[in-house]
């Protein structure tokens, strides 16, 4: 059975915190129409140390975050938030996790762990969060070759240490597709692959997991949406403070659009592929039928 574990982000983390800061201090920016170049100008600084301190990659003073707040109109709460993030002391190394999580991704473990609703599309590989250990290894040893096994041990628990999201507390709400690709394309072998699926089996008995397949034989929706296509994997990511976040992976990083019309053409996506895709039920159906092909 599934046990809660640490959580491999926390407020508490100081790294994290600078990350949720940057992301505060930059959604008050674009709420007032500001440039990056126009706080660099009223704080005195380079528009490079607003980058780095919007991407969680800088340490912030509690002076320069009260100039900043002033200068985008911040409300009491907004404020109270702001300094409370900054007054949380400045990382001296980095821990374990980080060494092995690249920068752009280290964004998406901080949103994933704080949001309350998440929906998950993907087409070639078993999302992430739902990976079992043999099958994250898999596609891990794959993804970095030259990487020791001391690392690549390391890059595993943290995959799968993010489950925890999952049987938290306060646990999301995440609604998933996989495209029935994911269950046939093998990688590692049959055994791994019948464990994965199994894991599936126990995770979609979860309360808060909806997760649905999309079969290779689309069910007859309306608007054509059996034939619908989307062409990337994605997350959508619901914050009780900021809103809705896209994030779509690619092989040289990650994209983070948050303009309206880009988020609701993901929803509207998302949207169609469920309408094509297999109830709960008849997707545990079809995970069963596959995982009695591996043994």
């Amino acid at each position: 059975m599934l046990r809660q574990e640490e959580m491999i982000v926390s407020t508490k983390d100081p790294q994290v915190v600078l990350i949720q800061l940057g992301i505060l201090l930059r959604r008050l920016r674009e709420a007032e129409h500001l440039t990056a170049a126009a706080a660099a100008e009223h704080l005195g600084c380079s528009t490079a140390k607003i980058s780095k301190m919007e991407n969680g990659k800088q340490s912030i003073k509690s002076d320069e975050v009260g100039k900043l707040l002033e200068l985008y109109g911040a409300d009491d709460s907004q404020a109270a938030e702001a300094l409370r993030l900054a007054a949380v002391p400045t990382p001296r190394r980095r821990g374990t996790y980080r060494d092995n999580v690249p920068d752009w991704f280290r964004r998406f473990l901080v949103l994933e762990s704080e949001a309350t609703a998440l929906t998950i599309y993907e087409n070639e590989v078993i999302a992430g969060i739902l990976q079992s250990e043999e099958y994250a290894r898999a596609v891990l040893t794959a993804g970095y070759p030259f990487a020791s096994r001391q690392e690549l041990d390391r890059q595993v628990e943290v995959r799968l240490r993010r489950r925890d999201v999952l049987i938290k507390e306060d646990a999301p709400h995440v609604d998933a597709i996989l495209h029935e690709a994911t269950l046939h394309r093998v990688l590692g072998d049959d055994q791994v692959m019948k464990q994965q699926l199994e894991l599936l089996e126990e995770l979609a008995g979860l309360p808060n997991l909806d997760l649905h397949i999309l079969p290779f034989r689309p069910k007859t929706a309306a608007g054509a949406d059996g034939a619908f296509i989307a062409k990337s994997a994605f997350v959508m990511l619901q914050l009780e403070s900021t809103g809705a976040v896209v994030y779509v992976e690619d092989v040289a990083g990650a994209n983070y659009p948050e303009e309206a019309a880009v988020i609701e053409a993901h929803a509207n996506a998302y949207r169609r592929l469920r309408n094509a895709a297999l109830t709960p039920d008849e997707s545990l159906e079809l995970i069963g039928k596959v995982k009695a092909q591996y043994g």
